[in-house]
């Protein structure tokens, strides 16, 4: 009998800040930060649709993926991670100023997924950038339930060989440490 290997969870949310991002090299910092309180996580690839038509008749179809995009709810989210995220200032008393100038800088993604057998498949996304952050705020009333932020990433290609994802998998107890160095492309 095999092994259960379906995904049942999702934890260790984190990013890399991108050094360097060009058509010759790509790195990152040395630091992962982790990003506390995951939830949930919704990626969908997004691919546009081809065909060619030759000799009367579709010679060629296929679907080119283009980006994808990450729904990433997380239950807190600490001001400075908000403002590194968004590209927001973060000011001497620690608030945070935003606005629609804001350059919400690319990054690298990485977290894992629970597998039923108890490891986990682990996921990176090589460049990716908040394009939208979300908050529903709602009296407590009788609900012991917390007000989630729903971040939206687009991760796309990252400029030196056109990689959007990598993705492994871990046994039942190993160290998760994959998610925590990526490895640099080029000089």
């Amino acid at each position: 009998m095999s092994n259960k290997l379906y995904l049942k969870g999702f934890s260790n949310f984190g990013y890399h800040k991108i050094k360097d991002d060009d058509a010759e090299k790509y790195s990152v910092d040395g630091v992962r930060v982790k990003v506390p309180s995951a939830r949930t996580c919704s990626p969908t690839d997004n691919r546009t649709d081809f065909s060619i038509n030759a000799d009367d008749g579709v010679w060629d179809s296929g679907s080119d993926w283009e980006s994808t995009t990450l729904e990433i709810a997380v239950a807190q989210m600490e001001l400075p991670t908000l403002a590194e995220l968004t590209g927001a200032t973060v000011n001497e008393d620690n608030s945070i100023d935003e606005g629609p100038l804001d350059n919400a800088p690319s990054i690298a993604l990485a977290f894992a997924a629970l597998r039923a057998d108890g490891g986990y498949r682990l996921y990176r996304y090589y460049s990716a950038k908040a394009t939208n952050i979300a908050i529903s705020h709602t009296t407590k009333g009788e609900s012991t339930d917390a007000q989630v932020y729903t971040i939206t990433f687009k991760a796309t290609p990252r400029k030196c060989d056109g990689k959007i994802r990598s993705t492994t998998d871990v046994a039942k107890g190993a160290a998760l440490t994959w998610l925590d160095t990526v490895t640099p492309v080029g000089a």
